[in-house]
């Protein structure tokens, strides 16, 4: 009995673990523009293997693969546009939106349902003839999420370089000497 729960212990720690760190996200927080590019990596750590092994090497799927990446990445700077950042106490705030986190852990969930559904082999059906095509589309959409946010977390870098100017100048600006009386 336990068995049959096995196959949904990943794909719910991760949709957990992603909700969780979307909580924490949607408020105001501090950054720190050096380690933006974790969020990426991490997601890129999940897909690019997926997509290693998903994709065929056909010339028309690869094109549309790097349709999708370009499109993601347009999107991905058109999201962070829309994210404030501010200097408040000496730190770096960013309010960010959760559209690309919630767009990733609904189609992570999307896929692993057409992937049980599809070639496991547990409940054949009509999606059983478009196996290929339902996953390949998925793999779209992921390779789409992944330049959405590796362009998000460019972009917020280099939007926050200002600030960290500004917070270098505060930093090194000598505090005024009190007077004598």
């Amino acid at each position: 009995m336990a068995n049959a729960y096995l196959p949904y212990v990943l794909p719910l720690f991760i949709i957990v673990m992603i909700a969780l760190r979307m909580g924490r996200s949607m408020r105001g927080r501090p950054i720190n523009p050096s380690y933006l590019w974790i969020r990426p990596a991490i997601f890129a750590l999940i897909l690019v293997p997926m997509l290693a092994f998903s994709l065929r090497p056909d010339p028309l799927e690869l094109a549309a693969l790097a349709f999708a990446l370009v499109l993601g990445a347009g999107a991905g700077y058109l999201l962070s546009r829309h994210q404030q950042l501010s200097l408040e106490g000496g730190k770096i705030i960013s309010k960010t939106s959760p559209v690309g986190v919630i767009l990733f852990v609904l189609l992570y969930a999307a896929r692993f349902v057409f992937r049980m559904e599809t070639v496991s082999g547990q409940t054949p059906g009509k999606l059983t003839a478009h196996s290929a095509q339902i996953l390949f589309y998925s793999d779209l959409a992921f390779a789409f999420l992944l330049a959405l946010i590796a362009a998000q977390a460019w972009e917020i870098w280099r939007r926050s370089r200002p600030l960290m100017a500004q917070k270098a100048a505060l930093a090194a600006k000598p505090a005024p000497e009190p007077t004598g009386q």
